[in-house]
């Protein structure tokens, strides 16, 4: 009977740790625009930190890139904006326009592929339909 309980209590532990390391558990950001939290699940992080994080963020040596988009920003964005920037982000990408194609040609590694783009258009599409309460 003990041993059925360790066995039990083990099986739930690794079932709870399993359950925080599935990947699709999001991070949370804290923001000041008045909504709460920003959510970037870690699949999206995964995709923005390896194809666009690069050129859109504060420390970007691409100017034109961070003049456009600044991921680090966005959770401190007014709620208007941050859909603004999630909708350009989505029809973007719909459009092929990101990564640009000169990136991609010295940065291959940046490419996404058709799965990342779905992940990343699901994503942005979600939260604009979150914050505009639809």
């Amino acid at each position: 009977m003990k041993n059925l309980f360790t066995m039990l209590a083990i099986a739930v532990l690794a079932l709870a740790i399993l359950s925080f390391t599935d990947g699709e558990n999001p991070t949370f950001i804290q923001g000041e625009n008045g909504m709460g939290l920003f959510e970037i699940p870690t699949d999206v992080q995964i995709i923005i930190d390896n194809s666009c994080y690069g050129c859109h963020n504060s420390e970007s040596s691409s100017t034109k890139g961070k003049m456009k988009l600044k991921f680090d920003k966005m959770p401190d964005m007014k709620t208007g904006k941050l859909i603004g920037k999630l909708s350009k982000i989505s029809k973007s990408i719909t459009k092929g326009k990101m990564p640009p194609e000169k990136t991609v040609k010295k940065h291959p590694e940046m490419a996404l592929s058709s799965e990342d783009s779905k992940v990343i258009i699901s994503w942005a599409d979600g939260l604009v339909q979150k914050l505009s309460g639809e």
